[in-house]
């Protein structure tokens, strides 16, 4: 199953994402704050050692993000 987990430029985003991909989520992650999503993406990689798909979209745009899950 996917889920999105959106905000993960922040403390909260990236724990969610660690906990859902141990639990074995296929973890989609999107933002509009490329630059700390992307280390905190990267705090995730280190702790899981799983490799996330960081999608910079508009959160507001329902389109992108039907277009995440259907990758």
């Amino acid at each position: 199953m996917k889920i999105l987990v959106t905000g993960g430029a922040g403390y909260i985003g990236s724990h969610t994402a660690v906990e859902l991909l141990n639990s074995g989520h296929e973890v989609i992650v999107a933002d509009n704050l490329s630059n700390s999503s992307e280390k905190a993406l990267d705090r995730v990689k280190e702790i899981t050692g799983k490799d996330l798909s960081f999608y910079n979209v508009d959160l507001r745009d329902k389109d992108a993000l039907q277009d995440l899950f259907d990758k």
